[in-house]
């Protein structure tokens, strides 16, 4: 067995620390060469500050070196602390808080309906029908965002429906209301209709078919039997 062996240490050995009067004038400790030595190259790795001097990082420690003219004080750190966290929101910004929104009014609460209806053609809307409510189509005490919806009475120029959120009744426009949150491969181009669209795609043929009855209605009204 060698003898002589020792552990490679992890972090910079205190002994290859530097020592001197000033940055940028910094000696090895151990090895009495300009610092970082050979040994300490090895701990460090090196990088640049703001104001362009070298500045050096222990690689597995928290300790850096700056080596070259103090280019800063305790309140420039501050200061561009606070811009960084001011940047840092501002790249990743929320959703306001719930006191954002101004108070709910009172809405009717309701336990989940017992429909289930899921379109299986364009203009099938039934209650039990789930959509999504756009923003804007509820009062602002529900947010500015897509609110989650069952329909439980389909209707012109608004539906009734019944939000997941809270279990509250709504009267909402039936443009305001799509079936799809986000388009999807799998499904076909009617799921991205606004119910108003969807209520709307049978009403020409039942008023085509309402004028033929009066038409018909018209023609028995006149004839009479010999």
């Amino acid at each position: 067995m060698a003898t002589g062996w020792t552990i490679r240490p992890i972090r910079l050995p205190d002994e290859h620390l530097p020592t001197g009067t000033r940055e940028g004038d910094w000696q090895c400790r151990a090895c009495a060469t300009p610092w970082p030595c050979e040994t300490a190259g090895e701990f460090l790795r090196q990088g640049r500050c703001t104001c362009g001097a070298t500045t050096w990082w222990e690689t597995r420690g928290p300790r850096n070196w700056h080596v070259g003219p103090r280019c800063y004080t305790a309140t420039d750190v501050i200061v561009r602390q606070a811009a960084d966290l001011k940047a840092y929101r501002e790249a990743h910004p929320h959703y306001p808080p719930s006191h954002y929104y101004p108070p709910k009014p009172r809405r009717v609460r309701r336990q989940k309906p017992p429909h289930r209806h899921r379109p299986a053609a364009p203009g099938d809307i039934r209650p039990g029908t789930w959509t999504w409510v756009k923003p804007g189509a509820l009062h602002p005490g529900w947010g500015d965002i897509h609110q989650h919806a069952m329909i439980t009475r389909p209707g012109l120029p608004k539906c009734e429906v019944w939000l997941t959120l809270d279990g509250t009744v709504h009267d909402v426009k039936a443009d305001q209301l799509i079936l799809a949150g986000r388009p999807r491969k799998d499904r076909p181009a009617w799921w991205e209709w606004t119910v108003a669209a969807h209520l709307n795609h049978d009403r020409p043929a039942a008023q085509e078919s309402g004028n033929h009855t009066a038409v018909q209605l018209d023609l028995l009204s006149g004839h009479t039997d010999v």
